[in-house]
């Protein structure tokens, strides 16, 4: 196999890139290091709590596989009944809830003529989504890849 698959590789890239940006993101105050007794009790109150990551393949934390076994989070305060009725009006009036079938779509997605039109957010135009990707492999978030006739 001479080239990689070039869509994989991109995509490769692009999960990678993301994942040590957030990392990043998500890192504590760089310019206020954490005391070994502060490390300590976040370790000890997330073992109490069951916010440790199961020792399995599931993925899911302590808490999550075995909750008999953890004190159940504290919920703030809910939405009043006239709340919930303004909530589900507005979902029926949209098209919101599921169709009464298999299909697993919801009513507006199956009978989109007798609902208003869902909004949808700004999109990009394909220009710049190609210059967006230009300016990434520019300036070196992601190589270039080489194409056959290069």
């Amino acid at each position: 196999m001479k080239y990689a698959y070039l869509p994989t590789v991109a995509s490769t890239m692009v999960l990678a890139i993301s994942t040590l940006s957030a990392s990043h993101a998500l890192a504590a105050d760089p310019e206020k290091p954490k005391t070994r007794a502060e490390v300590l009790q976040e370790l000890n109150d997330a073992k109490r709590t069951g916010e440790i990551q199961a020792n399995d393949e599931s993925g899911l934390k302590l808490n999550e596989e075995y909750p008999q076994r953890y004190q159940a989070k504290a919920k703030g305060p809910g939405l009043t009944r006239e709340q919930v009725r303004q909530e589900l009006m507005e979902a029926e009036r949209m098209g919101e809830i599921p169709a009464n079938d298999d299909s697993g779509l919801q009513m507006h997605e199956e009978f989109p003529s007798r609902y208003p039109a869902q909004e949808t957010g700004p999109s990009l135009a394909r220009e710049q989504v190609r210059r967006d990707l230009e300016e990434a492999r520019r300036t070196g978030k992601i190589p270039r890849t080489p194409v056959e006739g290069d």
